[in-house]
């Protein structure tokens, strides 16, 4: 932390001197305007939004001698980092057409406008100004509930495939979170005017929403162990009633998010250790069945993810009444 003397200037001002490596970071220069915002007893300075703002990057990425994951990756990247036109490039663009293109069409608004033999341009054109942080948390959360409900209907294949594709939906919901809290955080001002969020609030929903999009990617992997089991009814049913005790865990919890109930998360803190008694008796109980070590560790990475979303509930509710901002 950095400290200024305030100095008085005329009758109604006073001035501060600037950091010089923040002028620099920001690429401003004798004459720019700086803009000042007021937030209860703080003062954000920012540089005019017109400078940051107006500049659409683009991002080149060669795919030639490159793993498709390795490909996703970069556009991923590219995408959460606000990259307006990601183009792809190489000699093996028509031989992996189609694979190259659902890696632009995993993700919210990107478009693919031109084709050629060896390139493939997608665009977007999403208003990231528009996009609330608060609104994508809150469908993440709607398909995570879903796909809990859908989980405890049958232990099938049908019920994995269903529940792999909402998982593909909360990854999307995701990366377009994680790029819109970016977005927010390089522009303080606007986000503080748009969103009522501050950089602190801006960071925990980023973190709360990787909790989520390990909960779902984890309900996947549990989907996928629980249709190859081969149990008994009563162990079926022990399963299913588990579960269901998972889903209760987990509405509680994101109830005490949603609502800054510190109590309430404190509470439910305790619970971890009694789900993971319960997961060893199932365990003891099946452990010669195949696949059955394989879903406990999911369960308890699942269990561990809304434990820490309900850590960082608690933890937000005695930030923000510490803290007053």
């Amino acid at each position: 932390m950095d400290y200024r003397k305030l100095i008085a200037f005329g009758k109604n001002s006073f001035v501060i001197s600037v950091p010089k490596q923040w002028i620099k970071q920001n690429k401003l220069n004798k004459g720019d305007l700086i803009y000042l915002d007021e937030s209860g007893p703080n003062l954000i300075l920012s540089k005019k939004e017109s400078q940051r703002l107006n500049t659409e990057k683009e991002k080149t990425i060669s795919i030639d001698g490159k793993s498709l994951k390795r490909i996703q990756r970069e556009v991923n990247s590219a995408y959460v980092l606000n990259h307006r036109k990601i183009t792809l490039k190489g000699e093996e663009i028509r031989t992996r057409l189609g694979d190259l293109q659902r890696i632009f069409d995993n993700l919210i608004a990107l478009e693919v406008m031109e084709q050629t033999p060896d390139e493939i341009m997608a665009k977007d054109f999403l208003s990231m100004s528009k996009v609330s942080v608060k609104e994508t948390f809150q469908k993440m959360d709607v398909v995570i509930r879903a796909m809990f409900k859908e989980i405890n209907i049958s232990f099938t294949e049908e019920t994995y495939n269903n529940i792999t594709e909402r998982d593909r939906y909360v990854d999307r919901l995701y990366l377009l979170l994680y790029r819109t809290v970016l977005f927010n955080l390089d522009n303080p001002l606007r986000s503080l005017k748009n969103l009522q969020l501050n950089s602190i609030e801006l960071h925990n929903f980023l973190l709360s929403g990787f909790y989520l999009e390990g909960i779902a990617d984890e309900l996947r992997r549990i989907a996928r162990f629980s249709y190859q089991l081969s149990i008994s009814d009563s162990e079926n049913k022990s399963l299913s009633e588990f579960l269901d005790k998972l889903y209760k865990y987990y509405l509680e919890t994101i109830k005490a998010y949603h609502s800054g109930d510190g109590d309430l998360a404190l509470g439910l803190s305790d619970y971890k250790a009694e789900l993971n008694l319960d997961l060893d008796k199932l365990k003891d109980r099946n452990k010669d069945v195949e696949h059955y070590a394989n879903l406990i560790s999911r369960i308890r990475r699942l269990i561990s993810f809304n434990h820490n979303l309900g850590r960082l509930a608690y933890q937000d509710c005695n930030y923000f009444s510490e803290n007053e901002f």
